[in-house]
């Protein structure tokens, strides 16, 4: 159980006992924090909570009674766990019971290498040109899910973020050279005038640790962010991990990803996007993830200091 120390043991402990009830446990359940929420640690986490012989993740927020945040991503859910059935090789975390009081629910647990660990790890070219495949098939499955639309592209959003970041004044990057390219960004954002594009029933959270493969299995979760949005910020979610893969002269295109790894992805993910409109995406996603690292953050960070110093390169040829 949850250690005293913690000032949520009394109510974690609470849910753990609630749902081992639920199932008919009678034992000493095993648990572990497996995430805590960086925005929120002491409202959001997820527990690793084994029963016997079976193992299951709770999701916990504190304030869910409140908002309902965990009840809606429940129901979400259920019904995307019934979308994913008709997939053999694709999949989501089974949601198996919802708090009466709405504040955690509990799911399989899945217990298989991320994405992220992956295609961050020694993976050979070939395996990792096959986790990019089938994220996005998974990726195309879930655009599925509800009936599709289009919508106008507004990319200014990505000025605001970058610009907010200058004015903040704690840049690692050298500020000249990040509004050169903002600049360059501009321009190409002006150029889009009013293109539509797919809009789609979103995870909007698809980065590469919410997404895990198993044999023959790609499962991804946390959706508590789902929602219609322009299907393309879904494939730049995912798609910003490839800074962490090596590459030689010639290797990235201008979007500032590797070649054969975009194609990968896109032979996997069966949609029409408009590819101008992924690349300035891309482009703007790059730019900020790198302006946002500050003096600080390099200085303290080893993750920082090495994402800061892959997304150079890649954003010099970007933007060259």
């Amino acid at each position: 159980m949850i250690s005293a120390s913690d000032p949520n043991a009394p109510a974690l402990n609470d849910m753990i006992r609630e749902f081992a009830a639920h199932i008919g446990f009678g034992g000493t359940p095993q648990v572990s924090r497996i995430f805590t929420s960086p925005v929120a640690p002491d409202a959001r986490q997820v527990l690793k909570v084994t029963l016997g012989t079976q193992t299951f993740a709770l999701k916990v927020d504190m304030t869910s009674h409140e908002t309902g945040r965990l009840t809606e991503e429940f129901e979400g859910l259920k019904d995307l766990s019934a979308h994913f059935a008709q997939y053999d090789k694709l999949g989501t975390v089974t949601p198996l019971y919802l708090s009466p009081g709405g504040r955690f629910f509990a799911m399989d647990y899945l217990n298989h290498k991320t994405a992220g660990q992956r295609l961050q790890g020694r993976e050979q070219d070939q395996t990792a040109r096959q986790v990019y495949r089938r994220t996005g098939m998974w990726l195309s499955a879930m655009h599925d899910f509800k009936p599709q639309k289009k919508g106008q592209f507004h990319g200014r959003w990505m000025l605001v973020e970058i610009d907010a970041l200058i004015e903040a004044g704690q840049l690692q990057a050298d500020v000249h050279q990040l509004r050169r390219m903002r600049n360059i960004l501009s321009e190409q954002i002006e150029t889009t005038g009013n293109t539509k594009d797919i809009r789609a029933w979103c995870h909007g959270d698809f980065h590469s640790e919410n997404i895990m493969m198993g044999p023959g299995m790609t499962y991804a979760f946390d959706l508590t962010e789902a929602r219609m949005k322009m299907a393309l910020y879904d494939a730049v979610d995912f798609l910003k991990v490839d800074v962490f893969r090596p590459f030689e002269p010639g290797d990235v295109d201008a979007s500032g990803l590797i070649t054969a790894h975009r194609e990968m992805f896109f032979k996997g993910y069966k949609h029409r996007i408009k590819q101008h409109l992924f690349d300035i995406a891309m482009r703007g996603r790059l730019l900020i993830d790198w302006a946002a690292i500050t003096r600080d953050a390099y200085a303290n960070s080893e993750i920082d200091r090495k994402r800061f110093d892959r997304i150079k390169p890649r954003l010099e040829i970007a933007f060259s």
